[in-house]
């Protein structure tokens, strides 16, 4: 009995650091870098979000707080005091790579140019099996609700090779987040 009360408590332990919101606060980044910033906080184990006003009003800026420091500790446990600094230097590296596939996809601006943006994901199907998939999504935000127009698949090694995919253009999670594109 005890085994399967201790068993319980680590799961739960590792739900609630698997599912970690860690806000970030400020001026927004490009819409390039948020990318590169939600992929490495998924890998990392959080849900990186933008504290805009909305998010400001609904819960409070002490609770924002509190929740940062919350994750600040966990992740100073796991990753040492200079956690941020590790996981800033993984984003750049996850930025270049992005701008590598969006530069081989090569989007075409038939008029709507700035409102058009690719939205990139690690693929983790089936698991570490190949680490260099990426799954991208062709944006249009011209409107007020971003529409997915297409879905790449491909891998991502010293070349790019990425192929259209018929159907599934699905965003992996909510976008824009906060109402923030750019």
């Amino acid at each position: 009995m005890r085994a399967i009360w201790v068993g319980f408590v680590f799961f739960i332990g590792l739900n609630v650091s698997a599912q970690a919101s860690y806000y970030l606060t400020g001026r927004p980044f490009s819409f390039e870098r948020n990318n590169a910033i939600k992929e490495v906080g998924f890998r990392w184990g959080l849900n990186i979000s933008y504290a805009g006003n909305d998010v400001a009003e609904a819960l409070g800026l002490t609770a924002i707080a509190a929740a940062n420091d919350s994750v600040e500790r966990i992740m100073v446990q796991s990753f040492g005091a200079e956690w941020l600094g590790t996981f800033y230097a993984q984003v750049d590296q996850e930025e270049a790579l992005h701008q590598r596939i969006r530069q081989a996809l090569n989007p075409t601006t038939d008029g709507a140019g700035s409102n058009r943006f690719i939205l990139i994901r690690k693929v983790d199907y089936p698991p570490k099996v190949d680490k260099k998939r990426y799954e991208a999504f062709q944006l249009d935000a011209s409107s007020s609700h971003t529409q997915c127009i297409a879905r790449y698949l491909g891998k991502a090694k010293r070349k790019v090779r990425m192929k259209q995919q018929e159907g599934g253009c699905e965003l992996p999670y909510d976008f824009p987040q906060n109402g923030i594109i750019k």
